[in-house]
């Protein structure tokens, strides 16, 4: 994105800084996109007056869901809208729908995207898929990870796998070997669609991990908890926190308890980041923001700097990104969110509809993303558009009218492509894999055979049966159509173009 060229003074706000070990009131320069000194500010610099309110360096949400079964169709909306200036999508592409991620989404949003892929080369499935099943993991092309890591450098930040049960082990030391391989930290989710009831291989995810690795979803209320019968922390989970392991909140839709929170806490069981794991299914409540997971870690005890950094400097360390994100240093990148405390009784529920009153809350207001300013609008990402996939089967989308005669073409021969395989409309209960993979290689086939960017290829589809620019892995979207309906749709606007031609 394009950076903001004229200079700024920030002037009047508290800043805190735990990178840099400030916490008080200060001016702060932006110029050129880049965190400046004030010393060297023009005399007729513009001013923003913001005292009374609270400012940081641009907040780091390191597990979120804009692509994917479980993301938006407006990204921005849960980033810079809500005082986020980097996010990393968990997981959503693996290496085998990279190519796809970027495509749809390099450059396409203001904030900035890392991705952390998962070991699955298709990424993640859906919200109730159980992960236990190990057929799903296909392969592992170690040369693709090296290649795609290699041509993109700086994009990939950890390798992401799901705590497997079921399969003993192996899946846990396959992840933790590619990360190896990748120089990339581990990132660990130990949540509950991974984790089979009392099956004890869960916990070797905490074994394997080493000090660098992360683990997601620590206070989760579900099998295979961090926490034993009597309510202590598992030896084995405090030995991964003595070497080094650093552990995430990920807040996510089923996985934040008070319960389990409180009594983590009593034991001095502390998050290192904290994460809002904002996806369709959880950002109209409970987690709604990363700014709403801040406070209630504040409800926990936390103070206000605390949480600051675990959204800052913590997670660009854990990222190996200080050089760019993190902290106010001159010459950094101009990231900076600025936000305000808002007083009055309040209630703060979990995953697992329990309830806490508290007394405060952090309300973001202004984002400046290299340098640009961006007013916050933390409303914007609960619009049912944006997080709710419908497809249009009882009306054209408006997408349609913007498909080009190269883009109806591939519609026509990927129809052909299609028409052989037999798929029953996509369900949690039903998901055939095989069959996703299927449909994926006839997409990439038509899109080779007719010479059409994979952009250009996927937006087709996408524009052909949504309203919204939702992004998604295209053998499961297909999956997702009903067969007939699908096939009668891509046969129509290709004959059409057709007659007109």
């Amino acid at each position: 994105m394009k950076s903001s060229t004229r200079a700024v003074l920030l002037k009047g706000a508290h800043v805190i800084d735990p990178g840099q070990g400030i916490d008080g009131v200060q001016d702060v320069a932006l110029e050129n996109g880049k965190i400046q000194s004030v010393a060297g500010l023009p005399p007729d610099v513009e001013t923003i007056d913001l005292t009374g309110s609270y400012l940081t360096p641009g907040w780091i949400d390191i597990h979120v869901h804009v692509y994917g079964t479980l993301g938006f169709a407006d990204p921005d909306s849960i980033g810079v809208c809500q005082g986020v200036t980097s996010y990393v999508e968990a997981g959503g592409p693996g290496i085998g729908t990279l190519d796809e991620f970027l495509a749809l989404l390099e450059g396409q949003t203001k904030t900035t995207l890392y991705a952390g892929p998962y070991i699955r080369p298709l990424g993640i499935l859906g919200l109730n898929f159980i992960e236990s099943n190990v057929r799903t993991l296909t392969n592992i092309p170690i040369a693709d990870w090296i290649d795609f890591k290699k041509a993109h450098p700086g994009l990939l930040r950890y390798i992401k796998v799901g705590a497997f049960s079921g399969y003993g082990y192996g899946p846990n030391k396959i992840g933790k070997g590619l990360a190896e391989i990748l120089d990339l930290p581990l990132y660990a989710h130990i949540g509950e669609h991974q984790l089979q009831p009392g099956n004890e291989s869960a916990y070797e995810i905490y074994r394997v991990s080493e000090a660098g690795d992360i683990v997601t979803h620590i206070y989760h209320g579900n099998e295979c908890g961090i926490l034993d019968k009597d309510g202590k922390i598992f030896p084995v989970v405090q030995d991964a926190k003595n070497r080094g392991v650093l552990f995430d909140v990920g807040f996510g839709g089923f996985n934040f308890s008070w319960r389990v929170a409180e009594r983590a806490w009593a034991q001095g069981f502390f998050p290192d980041i904290i994460s809002s794991d904002l996806q369709q299914f959880n950002v109209a409540g409970p987690a709604y923001s990363l700014a709403n997971v801040m406070t209630c870690f504040m409800k926990l005890g936390m103070s206000l700097r605390e949480a600051i950094e675990k959204v800052t400097i913590a997670p660009a360390k854990a990222l190996r990104m200080t050089d760019i994100a993190g902290t106010l240093r001159p010459g950094l990148p101009a990231d900076v969110t600025v936000f305000r405390i808002d007083r009055g009784a309040i209630t703060l529920t979990d995953t697992t509809n329990h309830t806490r009153p508290y007394d405060q809350r952090i309300v973001p207001t202004i984002t400046f993303k290299n340098g640009e300013r961006i007013d916050c609008d933390m409303e914007r990402c609960q619009n049912e558009r944006n997080w709710l996939i419908q497809i249009a089967e009882d009306h054209e989308p408006e997408g349609m009218k913007r498909l080009t005669a190269a883009q109806t073409a591939f519609l026509g021969v990927l129809a052909g492509k299609l028409a052989p395989i037999q798929w029953d409309e996509f369900s949690v209960q039903t998901l055939d894999y095989d069959k996703s993979l299927a449909l994926q290689a006839a997409f990439h086939q038509a899109r080779l055979e007719q010479n059409i960017p994979l952009r250009d290829a996927l937006i087709a589809v996408f524009d052909l049966f949504l309203d919204n620019p939702f992004t998604m892995q295209i053998g499961l979207f297909l999956l997702r159509l009903d067969r007939g309906f699908a096939l009668e749709r891509m046969r129509k606007v290709a004959t059409a173009q057709r007659k007109v031609a």
